[in-house]
């Protein structure tokens, strides 16, 4: 990867790579599910708790240190101390850098393994060039007698076309067994986990190679040219998937949209768009062009107009949104809500009917149904050390240029003036201001101009206004 970092944290469709792997794991219910790390633990841990905190449940999700890299075999050793010695059932084991692992192939595969009573299955595909993949080596009766690694296979084996894809579904007292009979005597002077199978096949146990129709499922990631190929057949595979369910993409070369994204029927997604994360839209949406959403739940008949930017956060029913919003954590909107241009929200519950149709900033705010904020409305929410709340009425009007100086309560029904600064709470159904006294001057204006007569910025002809 020519990388600082490691590879498994490098993103395809806006997450680690590692945690679309995770994902189509996380579909089987697995628990627990082991992450082996060794190179940069701490950030490939945090990046996967970020990723699946909504897919496993953090107990059932544990991280292992493979503190000296020797093999696969090895890294197999490290997850499996965190498996209890009384468990009997079955131990998945894949590769970390597979994003375009598919749930319902892992499933199938799954199925097969109890349904043939096996001991021990892995996924093999046929490839045109197996390169450096490890070999399926079968006996005279074709059942599976070995995988044999490339670099130390030999010229027959390497005419093999039939590889290991590094996915194993195996019993668990097998599998300590065969761990436990691993040797380092290759090439390499690694455990390999593909000897597993050979072990298997010396105790008299039945080993299964699941062959799966789809190679390019299994394909990894080892370099740059590799990462960009398969953002791009995934990018591709879930827009065809999409359209055929129902969605309109305008132009599909540039919609980023990720696998774990969902959108309902007759939604129209226009160009420039990255849907991400764990996205939920509705039925009948229409989002019209360079947005970026991520971890955002989107209800039925909204309106996402030019520019708009949200994160993890939620939009009610039939709401319009844009051009040039942004939309931050925590926001969540009722519905029927209008965030027009140039408004900021952060924390902000709003309630049913409300709108800031431009020019605001609401944090940290929670506001009624049917209130309208102006324009250049702010809530003084940061005193420099802590975040405050505002809370804001059913059915008040808040006039332009107000500011709130939170903690602050507004109550319902309340009018407040345009460019009042609220400092302390308002009652139900008041009118409040904090106008200072208009003052004129007479003829200010050419007084000023004539004290500044010989400034090199002055204006040529002070009467017509030019320059």
């Amino acid at each position: 990867m020519r990388s600082e970092r490691a590879k498994v944290l490098h993103e395809i469709a806006g997450e680690p790579m590692i945690a679309l792997v995770l994902r189509a794991v996380a579909s089987l219910d697995a628990d627990p599910t082991v992450v082996v790390v060794g190179h940069q633990a701490r950030d490939v841990q945090t990046a996967v708790e970020a990723a699946m905190r909504r897919a496993v449940a953090a107990d059932a999700l544990r991280f292992v240190t493979q503190s000296t890299q020797r093999g696969t075999g090895d890294a197999a050793r490290c997850a499996l101390a965190e498996i209890p010695d009384a468990f009997a059932g079955d131990v998945l084991i894949s590769y970390g850098d597979m994003p375009r692992l598919r749930p319902d192939t892992l499933r199938a595969f799954l199925d097969d393994h109890r349904a043939r009573d096996a001991d021990l299955s892995f996924i093999s595909v046929v490839l045109d060039d197996p390169a450096a993949y490890g070999r399926v080596v079968r006996d005279s009766s074709g059942n599976v007698a070995a995988i044999v690694e490339a670099r130390d296979a030999s010229q027959a084996q390497l005419a093999i076309r039939e590889i290991n894809t590094g996915i194993y579904v195996v019993g668990a007292p097998l599998l300590r067994t065969a761990l436990a009979e691993l040797r380092d005597d290759n090439t390499q002077h690694e455990f390999y986990l593909t000897d597993i199978v050979a072990i298997a096949r010396a105790y008299g146990r039945n080993v299964i190679a699941w062959r799966a129709p789809d190679a390019a499922e299994f394909a990894g990631i080892n370099s740059r040219e590799d990462l960009a190929l398969m953002e791009t057949q995934i990018r591709d595979e879930v827009n065809r998937r999409l359209m055929a369910a129902g969605v309109t993409l305008i132009d599909p070369a540039t919609a980023y949209i990720a696998p774990s994204v969902e959108i309902g029927r007759d939604t129209i997604i226009g160009p420039n768009v990255q849907l991400l994360g764990l996205t939920r839209i509705g039925a009948n949406v229409v989002i019209e062009g360079t947005a970026w959403l991520s971890d955002v739940t989107i209800g039925d008949r909204c309106h996402l107009k030019i520019c708009v930017r949200a994160e993890d956060c939620v939009i009610g029913e039939e709401s319009e949104i844009g051009p040039f919003a942004n939309l931050r954590a925590g926001t969540e909107l009722e519905g029927h809500n209008r965030i027009g241009n140039f408004v900021e929200t952060k924390k902000a519950r709003i309630g049913r009917g409300s709108k800031a149709s431009h020019l605001s900033y609401l944090g940290d705010a929670v506001i009624g149904r049917e209130t309208n904020v102006g324009c250049g409305v702010i809530t003084v929410n940061y005193d420099g050390y802590d975040k405050h709340e505002t809370r804001i009425g059913d059915r008040c009007m808040v006039g332009c240029d107000t500011q709130l100086i939170a903690p602050v309560t507004v109550g319902d029904d309340v009018y407040v003036a345009s460019g009042t600064t609220i400092v302390r709470d308002v009652e139900d159904g008041a009118l409040v201001m904090s106008h200072h006294p208009q003052r004129e001057k007479s003829g200010w204006t050419a007084n000023w101009h004539q004290r500044h007569a010989g400034h090199p910025k002055a204006r040529a002809d002070p009467g017509n206004g030019t320059e």
